[in-house]
Parts: structure tokens; C-alpha cells; sequence
């Protein structure tokens, strides 16, 4: 009896643990912040009141493996310059680049708009 018991135990632990949503990136929206889960990848976008921007999207691979690209742009009003570090990691490594200058900062890309699964069925009619 208790074999049986264990069996269907685990059985319904399995079915359960498949069953439970894959996507694990909650998807928030509020002042400032954005993280939108896009199957098992996603984008986050952070912006600070003093002007500094962050954006970051990872995909993964065919393989499994991450691949994260990024931008931070950080105004410095004092000297009336700015920060832009672009990044990039994945399967080769960590790469980064910076550059600082003098001006208004330079807006990263314009994020991708995101629609809903609804939102696009009724856009289609």
C-alpha cells in the first residue's frame, strides 16, 4: 500500500511541477521601471530621477545560453557631460565600451513595444 502511495505521489508531483508556468520574469510596469518577460527571454529598462537610463535585454540561445546586451547612460550636470557604457556578455565572454563627452546625454534606442496576445488579436480583427 504504501509503494502505491509514494507512486502516485510522485506522479502528481511531476505533473505539478510541469504544469507550473515556465515563464519565471514577472512582468512590472511603474515609474521609472519596465521589465517585460519575453518567453524565457526579456528587456528591463530603468530610468533615475537624476537622468541616468539603463537598458538591458537577454535572449538565450539555441543552447540554452544566455546572451545579454545592455546600455547605461549616466548625465554628469556638474561638468556637463555624460557616461555611456554599452555591454554585452554571452558564450565569448564580457565585453564593454564606454565613452564620455561633453553635451546632452544620448537617449539609448527607443524600447520595443510591447502588445499583449489580445491586444494583437484584436488589432488582426
Amino acid at each position: 500500500m504504501s509503494w502505491h502511495f509514494f507512486s502516485i505521489t510522485a506522479l502528481l508531483l511531476v505533473a505539478f511541477v510541469n504544469s507550473a508556468p515556465q515563464n519565471t520574469v514577472p512582468q512590472i510596469r511603474t515609474n521609472g521601471f519596465q521589465l517585460e518577460p519575453l518567453n524565457k527571454d526579456y528587456f528591463l529598462r530603468i530610468e533615475q530621477p537624476d537622468g541616468t537610463i539603463r537598458q538591458e535585454s537577454v535572449q538565450q540561445n539555441e543552447a540554452g545560453n544566455p546572451h545579454v546586451t545592455g546600455v547605461i547612460n549616466q548625465p554628469y550636470a556638474d561638468h556637463g557631460a555624460h557616461l555611456v557604457l554599452t555591454y554585452e556578455a554571452g558564450p565569448n565572454g564580457y565585453v564593454a565600451k564606454y565613452s564620455y563627452g561633453k553635451g546632452p546625454p544620448t537617449p539609448p534606442p527607443v524600447p520595443p513595444l510591447f502588445l499583449s496576445p489580445q491586444a494583437l488579436k484584436t488589432a488582426t480583427g
